[in-house]
């Protein structure tokens, strides 16, 4: 699970996230918007909850209007792409720091070659290779479109090209 998704998770406790997932209609309480955000992370992280469903939590279970349930959405989104971009920043610097110790420790040259490679393409300093199977170099240029009208077997093909 996200390091800084627990991290938001603990400010409230799991008991009050899952009344309001789980609340009926007739048991509708004030929560706040930060709760209802936080639900809706939740609902997409862990149960992979769709915009639709998250819409129809938000209109039918809590009974918010539309424009303020798409409101709610965009910023819940806007909340997991924060968290997913911190994961990735704290895990690219995590194997940076692990493939500069293999090469700053290993006395294998292969093993440090091997190494610095993968950091630099962490780094993006090596493109990735493209590899053209269709055309085998050539470039593609549509010159001519033909069309067959296919019609019943008794009638012949026309060729408009």
């Amino acid at each position: 699970m996200l390091i800084s998704y627990r991290k938001d998770m603990e400010t409230k406790t799991n008991h009050q996230i899952f009344n309001i997932i789980n609340m009926k209609n007739h048991e509708k309480k004030d929560f706040s918007k930060e709760d209802i955000i936080m639900s809706l992370v939740k609902m997409r992280v862990e149960k992979f909850a769709t915009t639709k469903t998250m819409l129809d939590f938000l209109m039918r279970e809590v009974g918010y209007a539309q424009t303020y349930s798409y409101e709610l959405i965009k910023i819940s989104k806007t909340r997991i792409n924060e968290i997913f971009r911190e994961e990735h920043e704290e895990s690219f610097h995590n194997a940076m720091a692990r493939l500069e110790e293999i090469i700053e420790s290993t006395k294998n040259e292969k093993t440090r070659l091997e190494a610095q490679k993968e950091l630099n393409k962490l780094l993006g300093l090596h493109k990735p290779q493209k590899v053209d199977v269709t055309s085998n170099g050539k470039d593609i240029s549509v010159s001519e479109i033909v069309v067959k009208i296919v019609r019943s077997n008794d009638e012949e093909e026309e060729d408009l090209s």
